[in-house]
């Protein structure tokens, strides 16, 4: 398999209807020159980050995915989440600026989404596996086991949401069940049925 690199480009027109966003609602916002500094350090970060840790081989192996499309990490400001498709990353985290390492984990987190997209079967087995949760829990069950893998080997630690008190009720719901189901559970469950 082919190694994906990441790109890093500042989201001019996106980042200009986030700043006006913010001005219509009198919040701070970061600027022009703030978000392309916040940028090219993140680019020098993950680039260093990716060629102690091999991260994004470590995805491929978990995942046992390829994307198709470009790993272009569109940049703004903030008035919006981190994303994966498109793939989008703020500088700002609940209105404070993002930490390396909350960096670092947002990378790995819409990576995952982004390598697991591809595969058809993926949501297919989501839904039956975990039919009475939301779609956005059944989506973030896989995400966290990954997540935990990865730290396991890379950090000898837990992802960050695991300690935090602010994720949203559906991702805490899923971090709950990889917790009580086991990462390696669900994993293996994940290799047997995609």
């Amino acid at each position: 398999m082919e190694k994906p690199k990441v790109r890093f480009i500042y989201a001019y027109p996106l980042d200009v209807s986030r700043r006006n966003l913010a001005e219509e609602r009198g919040i701070d916002y970061p600027s022009v020159e703030k978000i392309i500094e916040t940028k090219d350090n993140w680019e020098r970060l993950w680039e260093s980050f990716e060629k102690e840790n091999s991260v994004i081989n470590l995805i491929q192996e978990i995942t046992k995915n390829t994307p198709d499309r470009s790993l272009e990490c569109f940049v703004v400001g903030g008035m919006m989440s981190s994303m994966s498709a498109p793939f989008i990353v703020t500088t700002l985290r609940r209105g404070a600026d993002r930490s390396d390492e909350d960096f670092i984990d947002t990378m790995i987190h819409e990576l995952l989404h982004i390598f697991l997209s591809k595969k058809k079967s993926y949501f297919s087995f989501l839904g039956n596996k975990y039919e009475a949760e939301t779609k956005l829990t059944q989506n973030h069950i896989p995400i966290y086991a990954m997540l935990e893998k990865i730290y396991e080997e890379v950090f000898k630690s837990k992802p960050l949401d695991y300690s935090r008190n602010d994720i949203p009720v559906d991702y805490q719901k899923a971090v709950d069940i990889v917790k009580k189901e086991g990462y390696k559970n669900i994993l293996e469950d994940y290799y047997q049925n995609i």
